[in-house]
Protein backbone atom coordinates (compact mmCIF):
# COMPACT_ATOMS: atom_id res chain seq x y z
CA UNK A 1 0.00 0.00 0.00
CA UNK A 2 2.61 2.44 0.82
CA UNK A 3 4.30 1.89 -2.49
CA UNK A 4 1.33 2.41 -4.42
CA UNK A 5 0.72 5.86 -2.36
CA UNK A 6 4.36 6.74 -2.79
CA UNK A 7 3.39 6.13 -6.71
CA UNK A 8 0.68 7.83 -6.89
CA UNK A 9 1.98 10.75 -5.11
CA UNK A 10 4.66 11.29 -7.62
CA UNK A 11 2.26 11.28 -10.37
CA UNK A 12 -0.03 13.91 -9.18
CA UNK A 13 3.22 15.93 -8.47
CA UNK A 14 4.26 15.43 -11.92
CA UNK A 15 1.08 16.22 -13.33
CA UNK A 16 0.67 19.39 -11.34
CA UNK A 17 4.14 20.48 -12.31
CA UNK A 18 3.39 20.06 -15.87
CA UNK A 19 -0.37 22.19 -16.05
CA UNK A 20 2.09 24.80 -14.82
CA UNK A 21 3.25 27.07 -18.01
CA UNK A 22 2.92 23.49 -20.00
CA UNK A 23 4.27 25.61 -22.92
CA UNK A 24 7.65 26.25 -21.97
CA UNK A 25 8.47 22.74 -20.98
CA UNK A 26 6.97 21.26 -24.23
CA UNK A 27 9.61 23.46 -26.13
CA UNK A 28 12.04 22.46 -23.59
CA UNK A 29 11.14 18.47 -24.69
CA UNK A 30 11.38 19.75 -28.97
CA UNK A 31 14.24 21.46 -28.32
CA UNK A 32 16.17 18.43 -26.94
CA UNK A 33 14.96 16.12 -28.92
CA UNK A 34 16.50 18.28 -31.85
CA UNK A 35 20.30 18.78 -29.99
CA UNK A 36 19.87 14.82 -29.47
CA UNK A 37 19.04 14.61 -33.29
CA UNK A 38 21.76 16.45 -34.33
CA UNK A 39 24.18 14.70 -32.25
CA UNK A 40 23.39 11.30 -34.10
CA UNK A 41 23.13 12.75 -37.26
CA UNK A 42 27.14 14.15 -36.87
CA UNK A 43 28.16 10.99 -35.69
CA UNK A 44 30.21 8.82 -38.43
CA UNK A 45 28.09 5.18 -39.70
CA UNK A 46 28.29 2.79 -42.07
CA UNK A 47 25.24 1.82 -43.74
CA UNK A 48 23.72 0.00 -46.53
CA UNK A 49 21.18 1.83 -49.31
CA UNK A 50 18.89 0.67 -52.03
CA UNK A 51 19.92 2.98 -55.18
CA UNK A 52 19.12 3.34 -58.61
CA UNK A 53 21.26 0.58 -61.50
CA UNK A 54 21.12 2.76 -64.33
CA UNK A 55 22.51 0.72 -67.98
CA UNK A 56 24.12 2.70 -70.60
CA UNK A 57 25.17 1.89 -74.30
CA UNK A 58 23.86 -0.38 -75.64
CA UNK A 59 25.01 -1.77 -78.77
CA UNK A 60 22.84 -0.10 -81.52
CA UNK A 61 20.24 -2.55 -82.73
CA UNK A 62 20.60 -4.88 -79.66
CA UNK A 63 18.68 -4.83 -76.38
CA UNK A 64 18.83 -6.46 -73.10
CA UNK A 65 17.46 -10.02 -73.49
CA UNK A 66 16.85 -10.26 -69.62
CA UNK A 67 15.81 -7.77 -67.39
CA UNK A 68 18.50 -6.59 -65.06
CA UNK A 69 17.47 -5.17 -61.48
CA UNK A 70 16.62 -1.50 -61.01
CA UNK A 71 18.24 -1.26 -57.38
CA UNK A 72 21.43 -2.56 -55.84
CA UNK A 73 22.48 -2.62 -52.04
CA UNK A 74 25.00 -0.30 -51.99
CA UNK A 75 27.75 0.29 -48.07
CA UNK A 76 28.46 3.75 -47.93
CA UNK A 77 30.66 5.26 -44.56
CA UNK A 78 30.08 8.78 -43.77
CA UNK A 79 28.35 11.23 -41.58
CA UNK A 80 24.88 10.40 -40.49
CA UNK A 81 23.65 13.96 -42.09
CA UNK A 82 25.13 13.23 -45.39
CA UNK A 83 23.86 9.25 -45.38
CA UNK A 84 20.14 10.55 -44.61
CA UNK A 85 20.67 13.14 -47.32
CA UNK A 86 21.84 10.29 -49.77
CA UNK A 87 18.41 8.11 -48.90
CA UNK A 88 16.43 11.26 -49.90
CA UNK A 89 18.43 12.19 -53.00
CA UNK A 90 16.38 12.03 -56.55
CA UNK A 91 17.40 9.24 -58.61
CA UNK A 92 18.75 11.85 -61.03
CA UNK A 93 21.51 12.82 -58.83
CA UNK A 94 22.03 9.31 -56.48
CA UNK A 95 22.92 5.94 -58.91
CA UNK A 96 25.28 3.78 -59.88
CA UNK A 97 26.03 3.31 -63.57
CA UNK A 98 26.84 0.21 -65.39
CA UNK A 99 28.76 0.94 -69.18
CA UNK A 100 28.26 -1.92 -71.43
CA UNK A 101 29.64 -0.17 -74.56
CA UNK A 102 31.96 -2.97 -75.51
CA UNK A 103 30.19 -6.12 -74.83
CA UNK A 104 28.56 -7.76 -77.67
CA UNK A 105 26.39 -10.27 -76.53
CA UNK A 106 27.57 -11.19 -72.49
CA UNK A 107 29.78 -10.49 -70.19
CA UNK A 108 29.76 -11.36 -65.93
CA UNK A 109 30.26 -8.03 -64.21
CA UNK A 110 31.91 -8.29 -60.47
CA UNK A 111 30.07 -4.75 -59.22
CA UNK A 112 32.84 -4.35 -56.78
CA UNK A 113 35.51 -4.68 -58.80
CA UNK A 114 33.73 -2.55 -61.83
CA UNK A 115 33.28 0.24 -59.77
CA UNK A 116 36.44 0.15 -57.44
CA UNK A 117 37.98 0.15 -61.19
CA UNK A 118 35.21 2.96 -62.37
CA UNK A 119 34.41 5.23 -59.39
CA UNK A 120 33.54 7.98 -61.93
CA UNK A 121 30.27 5.37 -62.61
CA UNK A 122 29.06 6.21 -59.04
CA UNK A 123 27.26 9.41 -59.44
CA UNK A 124 26.50 11.04 -55.87
CA UNK A 125 24.87 14.41 -54.90
CA UNK A 126 26.62 17.12 -54.66
CA UNK A 127 28.48 18.43 -51.16
CA UNK A 128 27.89 14.60 -49.88
CA UNK A 129 30.37 13.77 -48.09
CA UNK A 130 30.59 9.93 -48.37
CA UNK A 131 32.96 6.92 -48.81
CA UNK A 132 31.61 4.09 -51.05
CA UNK A 133 32.65 0.73 -49.31
CA UNK A 134 31.16 -2.17 -51.29
CA UNK A 135 27.92 -3.41 -52.82
CA UNK A 136 26.36 -5.74 -50.64
CA UNK A 137 23.63 -7.34 -53.08
CA UNK A 138 23.84 -8.56 -56.18
CA UNK A 139 27.56 -9.00 -55.97
CA UNK A 140 27.83 -9.70 -59.94
CA UNK A 141 25.07 -9.41 -62.77
CA UNK A 142 25.08 -11.34 -66.12
CA UNK A 143 24.90 -8.51 -68.69
CA UNK A 144 23.31 -10.79 -72.46
CA UNK A 145 21.77 -8.97 -75.51
CA UNK A 146 19.96 -9.98 -77.86
CA UNK A 147 19.19 -8.54 -81.69
CA UNK A 148 16.75 -5.42 -81.38
CA UNK A 149 12.89 -6.73 -83.21
CA UNK A 150 9.87 -4.58 -83.61
CA UNK A 151 6.89 -6.79 -84.95
CA UNK A 152 3.20 -5.42 -85.65
CA UNK A 153 0.55 -7.83 -83.80
CA UNK A 154 -3.20 -8.07 -84.02
CA UNK A 155 -5.07 -7.25 -79.93
CA UNK A 156 -7.92 -9.52 -79.04
CA UNK A 157 -10.21 -8.87 -76.80
CA UNK A 158 -11.92 -11.02 -74.05
CA UNK A 159 -15.25 -10.16 -73.28
CA UNK A 160 -18.11 -11.98 -71.64
CA UNK A 161 -20.70 -9.82 -71.91
CA UNK A 162 -24.43 -10.97 -71.08
CA UNK A 163 -27.30 -8.44 -71.32
CA UNK A 164 -31.55 -8.31 -69.69
CA UNK A 165 -33.90 -10.16 -71.67
CA UNK A 166 -35.15 -8.08 -74.68
CA UNK A 167 -31.72 -6.15 -75.25
CA UNK A 168 -29.14 -7.47 -77.81
CA UNK A 169 -25.29 -6.69 -78.72
CA UNK A 170 -25.30 -4.96 -81.98
CA UNK A 171 -22.45 -5.32 -84.61
CA UNK A 172 -19.09 -6.07 -83.11
CA UNK A 173 -16.71 -4.76 -80.94
CA UNK A 174 -14.95 -1.59 -81.73
CA UNK A 175 -11.36 -2.02 -80.73
CA UNK A 176 -8.93 1.22 -80.93
CA UNK A 177 -6.36 0.43 -81.24
CA UNK A 178 -6.99 -3.13 -83.02
CA UNK A 179 -3.02 -3.56 -83.14
CA UNK A 180 0.21 -2.77 -81.45
CA UNK A 181 3.79 -2.78 -81.78
CA UNK A 182 5.73 -4.75 -79.90
CA UNK A 183 9.37 -4.68 -79.41
CA UNK A 184 11.98 -6.39 -77.05
CA UNK A 185 14.88 -8.82 -77.94
CA UNK A 186 14.27 -11.74 -81.14
CA UNK A 187 14.06 -14.89 -78.96
CA UNK A 188 11.26 -13.64 -77.02
CA UNK A 189 9.24 -11.01 -79.93
CA UNK A 190 9.10 -13.91 -82.55
CA UNK A 191 7.15 -16.19 -80.04
CA UNK A 192 4.09 -13.35 -79.97
CA UNK A 193 1.51 -13.66 -83.00
CA UNK A 194 -1.16 -12.11 -81.01
CA UNK A 195 -2.02 -9.95 -77.91
CA UNK A 196 -4.93 -10.90 -75.65
CA UNK A 197 -6.68 -8.32 -73.39
CA UNK A 198 -7.50 -8.79 -70.07
CA UNK A 199 -10.91 -10.76 -69.90
CA UNK A 200 -13.98 -8.13 -69.49
CA UNK A 201 -17.23 -9.51 -67.96
CA UNK A 202 -20.83 -7.72 -67.40
CA UNK A 203 -24.21 -9.10 -66.20
CA UNK A 204 -27.46 -7.65 -66.84
CA UNK A 205 -26.48 -5.16 -69.46
CA UNK A 206 -29.01 -2.57 -70.66
CA UNK A 207 -27.01 0.24 -72.69
CA UNK A 208 -23.61 0.52 -74.60
CA UNK A 209 -20.21 -0.63 -72.90
CA UNK A 210 -17.23 1.38 -73.08
CA UNK A 211 -13.81 0.65 -70.84
CA UNK A 212 -10.42 0.71 -71.17
CA UNK A 213 -8.96 -3.11 -70.84
CA UNK A 214 -5.12 -3.96 -70.03
CA UNK A 215 -3.39 -5.93 -72.72
CA UNK A 216 -1.60 -9.32 -71.13
CA UNK A 217 1.86 -9.39 -71.67
CA UNK A 218 4.26 -12.10 -70.15
CA UNK A 219 6.41 -9.76 -67.20
CA UNK A 220 9.61 -12.71 -67.34
CA UNK A 221 9.74 -11.78 -71.41
CA UNK A 222 11.96 -7.99 -71.61
CA UNK A 223 9.29 -7.12 -74.20
CA UNK A 224 7.77 -3.59 -74.71
CA UNK A 225 4.37 -2.71 -76.40
CA UNK A 226 3.56 0.60 -78.10
CA UNK A 227 -0.01 0.40 -75.82
CA UNK A 228 -0.48 -1.13 -72.97
CA UNK A 229 -3.92 -0.64 -73.02
CA UNK A 230 -7.23 -0.59 -75.45
CA UNK A 231 -10.41 1.13 -75.39
CA UNK A 232 -13.47 -1.18 -76.62
CA UNK A 233 -17.31 0.18 -77.71
CA UNK A 234 -19.79 -2.54 -77.35
CA UNK A 235 -23.21 -1.23 -79.06
CA UNK A 236 -26.51 -2.43 -76.90
CA UNK A 237 -30.27 -2.23 -78.08
CA UNK A 238 -33.26 -3.12 -77.24
CA UNK A 239 -34.84 -5.52 -79.13
CA UNK A 240 -37.59 -4.83 -81.16
CA UNK A 241 -40.43 -6.53 -84.05
CA UNK A 242 -41.20 -5.86 -87.54
CA UNK A 243 -42.30 -7.46 -90.67
CA UNK A 244 -40.24 -7.48 -93.96
CA UNK A 245 -42.88 -8.21 -96.95
CA UNK A 246 -41.95 -8.90 -100.86
CA UNK A 247 -39.49 -11.59 -99.58
CA UNK A 248 -38.86 -13.65 -102.74
CA UNK A 249 -39.12 -17.62 -102.84
CA UNK A 250 -36.75 -18.57 -104.74
CA UNK A 251 -36.29 -22.75 -106.18
CA UNK A 252 -33.36 -24.58 -106.14
CA UNK A 253 -32.54 -28.50 -106.94
CA UNK A 254 -34.84 -28.88 -109.61
CA UNK A 255 -33.83 -31.97 -112.21
CA UNK A 256 -33.63 -31.21 -115.93
CA UNK A 257 -36.69 -31.91 -117.95
CA UNK A 258 -39.29 -30.20 -116.11
CA UNK A 259 -40.28 -26.83 -114.67
CA UNK A 260 -41.35 -26.52 -111.18
CA UNK A 261 -43.17 -23.00 -109.99
CA UNK A 262 -43.88 -21.79 -106.73
CA UNK A 263 -46.77 -19.51 -105.50
CA UNK A 264 -46.74 -17.22 -104.21
CA UNK A 265 -43.71 -16.14 -105.14
CA UNK A 266 -42.92 -13.85 -102.41
CA UNK A 267 -43.86 -13.93 -98.70
CA UNK A 268 -43.51 -11.85 -95.95
CA UNK A 269 -42.03 -12.68 -92.60
CA UNK A 270 -42.04 -10.91 -89.17
CA UNK A 271 -38.65 -11.06 -87.72
CA UNK A 272 -36.73 -9.88 -84.40
CA UNK A 273 -33.93 -8.05 -84.23
CA UNK A 274 -31.78 -4.44 -82.91
CA UNK A 275 -34.44 -1.88 -83.03
CA UNK A 276 -32.03 0.42 -85.52
CA UNK A 277 -31.42 -2.47 -88.04
CA UNK A 278 -34.95 -3.36 -88.60
CA UNK A 279 -35.55 -0.12 -90.82
CA UNK A 280 -32.37 -1.04 -92.67
CA UNK A 281 -33.17 -4.75 -93.60
CA UNK A 282 -34.36 -5.01 -96.96
CA UNK A 283 -36.34 -8.37 -98.98
CA UNK A 284 -33.37 -9.46 -100.29
CA UNK A 285 -31.70 -9.93 -97.02
CA UNK A 286 -33.18 -12.85 -96.21
CA UNK A 287 -32.71 -16.17 -98.30
CA UNK A 288 -35.94 -18.23 -98.61
CA UNK A 289 -35.79 -21.24 -100.55
CA UNK A 290 -37.50 -24.57 -101.63
CA UNK A 291 -35.19 -27.33 -102.57
CA UNK A 292 -37.02 -29.53 -104.91
CA UNK A 293 -34.50 -32.32 -105.41
CA UNK A 294 -34.75 -32.60 -101.31
CA UNK A 295 -37.60 -32.18 -100.43
CA UNK A 296 -40.02 -32.50 -102.52
CA UNK A 297 -42.54 -35.40 -102.81
CA UNK A 298 -44.91 -37.47 -104.82
CA UNK A 299 -48.60 -36.25 -104.42
CA UNK A 300 -47.55 -33.47 -101.90
CA UNK A 301 -48.11 -29.68 -102.74
CA UNK A 302 -47.87 -27.70 -99.77
CA UNK A 303 -44.67 -26.78 -98.09
CA UNK A 304 -42.57 -24.87 -95.48
CA UNK A 305 -39.71 -23.84 -96.99
CA UNK A 306 -36.39 -23.18 -95.39
CA UNK A 307 -35.65 -19.35 -94.17
CA UNK A 308 -31.59 -18.81 -93.94
CA UNK A 309 -31.41 -15.27 -91.57
CA UNK A 310 -28.45 -12.91 -91.96
CA UNK A 311 -26.41 -11.77 -89.29
CA UNK A 312 -28.43 -9.35 -87.06
CA UNK A 313 -31.35 -11.16 -87.28
CA UNK A 314 -32.47 -12.87 -83.97
CA UNK A 315 -35.22 -14.83 -84.98
CA UNK A 316 -38.63 -14.96 -86.99
CA UNK A 317 -41.67 -15.50 -85.59
CA UNK A 318 -44.67 -15.63 -88.43
CA UNK A 319 -44.52 -16.39 -92.46
CA UNK A 320 -47.45 -14.76 -94.84
CA UNK A 321 -48.48 -17.62 -96.52
CA UNK A 322 -47.52 -20.49 -93.57
CA UNK A 323 -46.69 -22.55 -96.39
CA UNK A 324 -46.19 -21.95 -100.94
CA UNK A 325 -47.72 -24.56 -102.79
CA UNK A 326 -45.26 -26.44 -105.25
CA UNK A 327 -46.63 -27.07 -108.88
CA UNK A 328 -44.89 -29.39 -111.12
CA UNK A 329 -45.24 -28.77 -115.05
CA UNK A 330 -43.82 -31.79 -117.12
CA UNK A 331 -41.48 -29.93 -120.76
CA UNK A 332 -42.49 -32.02 -123.85
CA UNK A 333 -40.68 -34.30 -125.47
CA UNK A 334 -41.43 -33.48 -128.71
Amino acid sequence: MAKETLLSNAGSKFKDWFIKNPGMKITILLFAILVWFFIILGNQYNYTINTTLEIRNIEEGKTLKEKLPGTIQANFYGKGIDLFYLLISPKSSFKFVLDIENIHWFYDFHLNEYFADNPEKIILPRNVNVNFNRIEYPESIRVELDRLDFVKIPVRYQLDIKTDPGYITVGNPIVIPDSVIVSGPRTYVKKYKEVYSRKFSARNVTAPVETDLDLVISEADNIEVSRCKIHLFQAIEQIGEGIVTNIPVELIGVPAGITVQVAPSEVSLTISAAVSWLKDIQPEDIKIYFDFNKNWRDGESYYTPTIELPPGIISWSEMTPRQIEVRIIRESNY
